[in-house]
C-alpha cells in the first residue's frame, strides 16, 4: 500500500548502494526484533498486537460505541497527551471531514489556562462525555484535566449520570486512574502493559474513541495486518519501512544532515505529521543523538519556512506524505471573465493543482536548492490506509532507532520534566 519514491533524491546518492551497505545490519537487527531481544524489547507488545486481538474485545468496543452513539450525545472530551493524543486526532482526521462530523470531538492535550477555560464555557452549554487516557492516571497534564471537566460533568449531570458518561482507557492492575475508574463505577477499557504511548494507537487508546466516532476499527486493522506482513521481510530490497529506516540513518550519519522536514500537502493529514514528529522524536532523540524531527504544513508553510528550505542551510531532508487520490475534488468553471487571470486553471481541480504544486516545489528544492525529499505514497486515505501507515512507520522507527543503538521505546527526557514538574508544584 506504501511506495516508497526515492526519485527526488540528490544525484549522488546512489540508493541501490546504500541498502546495500546496510544489508547485514537490516538482517540482524530484523531477526532481533522478531525474536523480541532488542533493547526495550519488554515493550514490543504491538508488534503482534494487530493479529493477537482477540475477536471479544472487538465486539466490546463496537458494542460500546453502538451504545454510546444511540444517546446521540454530540461532543466528545478526549482527555490525554502525546502518542495517545496525536495518533488518535490524526486518524481523526484523516478518516471523518472535519466540518461535518455528527459527533464532535474536543480534546485537551496540555495544560494551557486560556485553552481549558474556554473549552470548559463552551462544555457548560453543551451535551458532553468524557474518555480520558493515561497509562497510570500519575502523568500531571491529563489528571488535571480530568479534576476541572469531571467536576463540571457532575455540576451538569449529578454522580449517576456522570458515571455514564466517562471512559477510562488505563492500565488494569496499577496506577491511580484505575482505582479512580473502580471507585467511580466508569467504564473502562484496558492499555496492554507491553504496548507505550506512541506505538498504542491500535489497541483500546485508538479503537475505542475511533469506534465511538464512527470509524471502521475493523478496517482500521485490517490495513495494520497488512502492513505487519509487508514489513515482516528481512531483506531491505523488499522492506520499504527498512528501506525508509536507512534512508534516514544515511542522512543523518554519512551525510551529516540535522533536520528531518516531514510534510503533507493535504490539511486531514496534518496531525498524522505531528505523529510522526512524536514518534521519531521521542524514540530517537537520546543520548546527544538523533535527526531533529520538524514538520511543514503544505502549501501554507511554503509562504514562510519554505524559503529557508529552498535557500537556507542544507542541513536538512524531507520526508512528504503523499496521497495521490483525494477523496473529495472540486474542478474550476469559467468565472470573473478572467479578470484574475486565471482562466487557465478551468477544467482542472483543486487536487491536481496540489499536486502540481506538490511536484514543483520538490523539482524546486533539488534541482534549485540541492536538497532530497523522500515521498511516502499512499493510494487514498480511509481507515485501512491509516492503520497501515501508522503499523508501518512503528516498524520503521523500531529499525531507526536500534541503527543508531537507541532503545525505541523508553524516553528518559520526558520522565525527567515529569518528577521535576510534580517537585516544583510542591514546593510552590
Amino acid at each position: 500500500m506504501i511506495n516508497l519514491n526515492v526519485k527526488y533524491l540528490e544525484k549522488n546518492i546512489n540508493t541501490k548502494k546504500v541498502f546495500e551497505d546496510y544489508k547485514g545490519n537490516v538482517s540482524k537487527y530484523s531477526n532481533l526484533i522478531d525474536e523480541k531481544k532488542i533493547k526495550g524489547a519488554e515493550m514490543l507488545g504491538w508488534l503482534d498486537y494487530p493479529k493477537e486481538i482477540s475477536k471479544d474485545l472487538i465486539q466490546e468496543i463496537e458494542g460500546y460505541a453502538k451504545k454510546f452513539r444511540s444517546k446521540n450525545i454530540k461532543n466528545i472530551l478526549v482527555i490525554s497527551i502525546g502518542g495517545s493524543y496525536t495518533a488518535l486526532r490524526a486518524a481523526v482526521d484523516m478518516c471523518i471531514p472535519p466540518y461535518n462530523r455528527d459527533v464532535n470531538i474536543y480534546y485537551v492535550p496540555g495544560i494551557s489556562s486560556n485553552y481549558i477555560y474556554s473549552l470548559k464555557q463552551k462544555l457548560e452549554k453543551e451535551d458532553f462525555s468524557i474518555i480520558v487516557i493515561s497509562k497510570s492516571g500519575g502523568t500531571i497534564e491529563p489528571a488535571i484535566s480530568l479534576r476541572i471537566f469531571y467536576e463540571l460533568l457532575i455540576k451538569k449531570y449529578g454522580v449517576e449520570e456522570s458515571k455514564n458518561r466517562v471512559v477510562a482507557i488505563t492500565s488494569e492492575t496499577k496506577g491511580s486512574l484505575i482505582k479512580i475508574a473502580k471507585k467511580y463505577n466508569w467504564k473502562t477499557f484496558f492499555i496492554p502493559e507491553d504496548i507505550g504511548g506512541r506505538f498504542s494507537a491500535l489497541c483500546p487508546v485508538g479503537l475505542v474513541p475511533m469506534a465511538m466516532l464512527g470509524l471502521d476499527i475493523k478496517n482500521i486493522i485490517k490495513g495494520a495486518l497488512k502492513a505487519r506482513k509487508d514489513t515482516s521481510n528481512k531483506t531491505i530490497e523488499k522492506n520499504t519501512a527498512y528501506q525508509y529506516a536507512v534512508l534516514r540513518h544515511y542522512f543523518y550519519s554519512k551525510l551529516r544532515k540535522k533536520i528531518e522536514v516531514f510534510g503533507s500537502y493535504d490539511e486531514e493529514n496534518f496531525y498524522f505529521i505531528e505523529h510522526l514528529k512524536q514518534l521519531f522524536g521521542e524514540s530517537e532523540g537520546k543520548n546527544h543523538k538523533g535527526l531533529f524531527p520538524t514538520i511543514a504544513r503544505y502549501t501554507t508553510d511554503l509562504h514562510s519556512i519554505g524559503q529557508f528550505l529552498q535557500d537556507g542551510s542544507p542541513i536538512f531532508f524531507e520526508t512528504l506524505l503523499i496521497v495521490k487520490n483525494a477523496n473529495k475534488d472540486l474542478k474550476f468553471k469559467k468565472l470573473f471573465d478572467d479578470l484574475d487571470n486565471l482562466d487557465y486553471v478551468i477544467q482542472k481541480t483543486v487536487g491536481e493543482i496540489n499536486n502540481i504544486a506538490c511536484k514543483s516545489t520538490m523539482e524546486a528544492h533539488l534541482l534549485d536548492g540541492g536538497s532530497s525529499t523522500i515521498q511516502i505514497v499512499v493510494e487514498k486515505i480511509d481507515e485501512e490506509t491509516f492503520g497501515y501507515l501508522y503499523y508501518w512507520f512503528s516498524k520503521s522507527v523500531t529499525m531507526s532507532a536500534l541503527l543508531l543503538n537507541q532503545n525505541p521505546f523508553d524516553q528518559p527526557g520526558v520522565e525527567a520534566y515529569k518528577k521535576r514538574m510534580i517537585d516544583n508544584i510542591k514546593k510552590k
